[in-house]
């Protein structure tokens, strides 16, 4: 481990990227700037994670980093340009060694861009970008056999796709490279799949080539084949062949694929991401993961406000205050999936102290006969002291619509107080008594009975309370 660390931080300061930014192209009607995370040695610390909800402009990113790939400009239609920035768009990434590739509209305006450093010194600065819509013909042209084809110039030969959804460009070459370098190749499917396919590629009688799997004598071509074995594949062949200072860029990795293979997808990109930058934009709380985002990680997230899509990043602060989560062994499920689930929401949090008061006000509900506006955060914060350092996660990644209800006794007065002054934009409540429930042994007052059910005598303050409450997240 400790020769790795040694490695990368020689490579680093040289073709890692950066920053990259992109503007004018789809929703990006202002420029976005976005700061890759740079690999130490450390598991996972190259991965650059986009969250966000749908139509969030987390794509239209990927794309971005597709279109610096080529060597040829591509042209962009009307449909494509934003309004907002005249139909002219710009896409450019700044490396650590301080060379920038540029991509922008012709001085002349209309669908043609052109270089403005085309960056061609460095042939290993590669950007290998696997799309969402993973597609490629099962009838196989032989001729993609001869050509022999490496990484770089996979890429470079390959088109911009100029509308979603299409096959892959010339993927049929990639798969011949599978079976030239089968053993690399079978080396990482393996960590992903517990049994390991027996492929190969075959001749039908017409002379056209197939990807022939063979499970146990169960036979198939890659047309029978389920969508979730295929994204392996796509995500194997990403990765098997990368190199150190080449950058993966992977959108929606977790397309198809059941919650355990998720998490050995995450578990091969993260081994990846120790000397290499793996940019992966995702809808799966699964690809959330906090130790990476304390070893080097960096997590940003995509949200549309007045039509316009901006980005936010979790700032190095609230990343060093997950260390303090990582710790606590009293509350270990505080960052667990349910709490990853924020991430994903396009806004109308609710913050809690713990799992007694998530269950007590999501019963209360039907008793007062009003629901909330809002999602709580996992199963609550892990205490009253914790509170702030999640508000400070969510005011970091942009979410404008927050509330928090906490108990009423001398220890939380103060942290009331500190809440109410460092989030204006955030509105915090108290509940009357001591605590959210009653418990064996303790003195403490509460709102509901050791069951959970709501006192008659707090009805109407809760009742007051909670119609605040809708009222501030749907305004």
């Amino acid at each position: 481990m400790q020769e790795t660390i040694v490695k990368c931080k020689l490579i680093v300061g040289r073709n890692e990227i950066d920053w990259f930014e992109i503007e004018g192209y789809r929703g990006f009607g202002v420029k976005i700037h976005i700061d890759l995370a740079k690999p130490n040695g450390k598991s996972g610390s190259g991965l650059t994670i986009i969250a966000g909800p749908n139509n969030s402009g987390k794509s239209t990113i990927i794309e971005g980093f597709q279109a610096l790939s080529k060597k040829i400009a591509p042209s962009f239609n009307e449909l494509q340009r934003n309004k907002n920035t005249n139909n002219k768009l710009l896409f450019k990434i700044k490396r650590m060694n301080g060379r920038v590739k540029e991509l922008k509209t012709k001085n002349d305006g209309g669908s043609e861009t052109e270089w403005v450093e085309t960056d061609d010194k460095s042939n290993s600065f590669l950007i290998y970008v696997l799309p969402s819509r993973r597609m490629f013909n099962p009838l196989i042209d032989h001729n993609f056999h001869s050509a022999k084809e490496d990484r770089e110039l996979y890429i470079s030969n390959s088109q911009f796709p100029g509308i979603r959804g299409r096959e892959i460009d010339r993927f049929q070459v990639r798969i011949f490279e599978w079976q030239r370098n089968i053993k690399r190749f079978n080396f990482d499917l393996e960590k992903i799949l517990d049994t390991l396919p027996n492929w190969s590629i075959e001749q039908y009688p017409s002379g056209q080539n197939y990807l022939k799997f063979d499970y146990n004598g169960s036979v198939h071509s890659s047309d029978g084949l389920g969508d979730g074995i295929i994204n392996i594949f796509f995500i194997v062949d990403a990765l098997y062949d990368s190199g150190i200072q080449q950058t993966i860029v992977i959108d929606e990795p977790e397309l198809s694929l059941h919650p355990s293979l998720q998490k050995r997808v995450l578990k091969l990109l993260a081994e990846y991401a120790k000397d290499r930058q793996i940019v992966i934009a995702t809808h799966s709380p699964y690809f959330i993961n906090f130790d990476f985002l304390t070893n080097g990680a960096k997590l940003f997230r995509t949200v549309k406000e007045n039509n316009l899509i901006k980005i936010y990043q979790l700032s190095t602060e609230a990343i060093k205050s997950i260390k303090n989560y990582e710790n606590d062994i009293n509350n270990p499920h505080v960052l667990g999936l349910n709490a990853k689930e924020v991430f994903f929401l396009e806004d109308r949090v609710i913050l809690v102290e713990g799992q007694d008061d998530v269950y007590c006000y999501e019963k209360m509900q039907n008793k007062l006969g009003i629901f909330l506006k809002g999602d709580f955060f996992g199963w609550g914060v892990g205490g009253a002291n914790k509170m702030e350092q999640i508000a400070k996660i969510l005011q970091d990644l942009g979410y404008k619509k927050v509330v928090g209800i906490l108990d009423t006794d001398n220890k939380t007065q103060k942290i009331y107080n500190n809440l109410c002054k460092q989030f204006k934009d955030y509105k915090f409540f108290k509940i009357p008594t001591e605590d959210v429930r009653e418990k064996r042994g303790s003195k403490k007052t509460a709102i509901c009975d050791k069951f959970g059910e709501l006192k008659n005598e707090h009805i109407d303050t809760m009742k007051k309370m909670f119609e605040e409450i809708n009222r501030i997240l749907e305004t």
